[in-house]
């Protein structure tokens, strides 16, 4: 079954490390929120899938009014069919959680909320430009399961340049007092176009060593594995049975439909997406706006074993034969030397990383794509 994705792309500061698109200008939203209401109107003849969840991302989703959340799923319930038991997440900073608008939330029918903590350090808060101080980081989420929400997620950062593994050990200390049920834990990434990229070339930030990073993932598949958390993707882990089903659905292939500037969609072998420009968004010339392609098979079989090789399910050589017949053998052919050196494993018809070796597995993967 289907999703919805929301990309809510205002935020009161930019966060150094940030490379989605995103915009400080809060005096657009009420423009940008009537838009959305016609985005999504205007597309329900393209997308008659039954829809199994709905994500709010960005940006901070967590600044939308409550008001305007209830008058978004009215014109979604009003253009698109939705489950009755389907997972609708938020994304919300630490600092907008109050006990009346987590309630507001629950009411509006969302299940699932992701906080973004990144860490429990005051130091790398200040360095990474969040708004939020460690307090409000841990008291975010016991708010949110004093409220009733019983699906908490959270993100952290490692490979924090001027940080160590022993302060990444104390915030998996703390994390593993709270009440949550899923982990987004990512190693930073110097994206380029961002300030700590420039940073980075101007020898202020220095990249952890490879030693200090595969460290710290080893030491939080230890905390997760002893919290009782399934590692069940590259960067994510969750209690069994709360594994993102949104998320999920993007790295098996299921179709979902992007709204916002910088949204992307997937259906029917075509990739669509929304060039990330608030100002043009708010024209609502969706064919100015909106861009597409159809995927080559090429790209299609190289996308599936993108994803597939990060999850703990990996890959299903009769699905592959089934759709990429023409890559298939050669794919058997190019994983052998890592099957046979054990960084994948091939057991009844699935190929698949191991998660000891998933540190590793986009140079797997890289080695395994074939190009035109």
């Amino acid at each position: 079954m289907a999703g919805l994705y929301f990309h809510i792309p205002f935020c009161f500061t930019r966060c150094g490390y940030c490379d989605f698109y995103k915009t400080t200008r809060l005096d657009f939203m009420d423009a940008f929120i009537k838009t959305l209401y016609s985005e999504v109107a205007h597309y329900k003849n393209d997308f008659p899938q039954q829809l199994s969840s709905i994500y709010f991302g960005g940006g901070t989703p967590s600044l939308v009014k409550g008001t305007d959340f209830a008058e978004l799923f009215a014109v979604i319930k009003r253009n698109y069919h939705l489950n009755r038991d389907a997972e609708i997440t938020i994304e919300a900073n630490p600092d907008d959680l109050t006990g009346a608008y987590l309630d507001a939330l629950l009411e509006l029918g969302f299940n699932r909320i992701s906080i973004g903590i990144q860490s429990f350090h005051q130091r790398d808060l200040q360095e990474m430009g969040r708004r939020h101080n460690a307090q409000q980081a841990r008291q975010a989420v016991e708010l949110a399961w004093q409220s009733g929400f019983r699906n908490i997620g959270m993100d952290l950062i490692y490979g924090l340049p001027w940080s160590s593994t022993e302060h990444f050990q104390q915030n998996l200390d703390v994390f593993a007092e709270l009440p949550v049920q899923h982990l987004s834990a990512y190693h930073l990434t110097f994206e380029e176009g961002t300030p700590f990229h420039r940073l980075l070339k101007k020898g202020i930030y220095q990249e952890v060593s490879e030693e200090d990073s595969l460290e710290q993932y080893h030491l939080l598949r230890a905390y997760t594995n002893k919290k009782g958390f399934e590692h069940y993707e590259l960067s994510n882990f969750c209690r069994p049975g709360f594994r993102s089903r949104h998320n999920s659905s993007y790295w098996k292939g299921v179709p979902y439909l992007g709204f916002g500037p910088g949204a992307h969609s997937y259906f029917g072998n075509k990739r669509c997406w929304n060039k990330p420009d608030l100002n043009l968004y708010l024209q609502g010339d969706w064919t100015r706006i909106r861009e597409e392609e159809e995927l080559k098979n090429l790209d299609a079989y190289n996308e599936t074993l993108m994803l597939g090789l990060r999850t703990a399910e990996g890959l299903d050589l009769k699905d592959i034969q089934q759709r990429f017949p023409n890559f298939y053998a050669t794919l058997v052919q190019q994983s052998n030397k890592w099957v046979s050196g054990g960084a994948l494993i091939l057991e009844n018809e699935r190929l698949f990383c191991p998660p000891d070796a998933w540190f590793v597995v986009d140079g797997i993967i890289e080695d395994l794509f074939v190009s035109e």
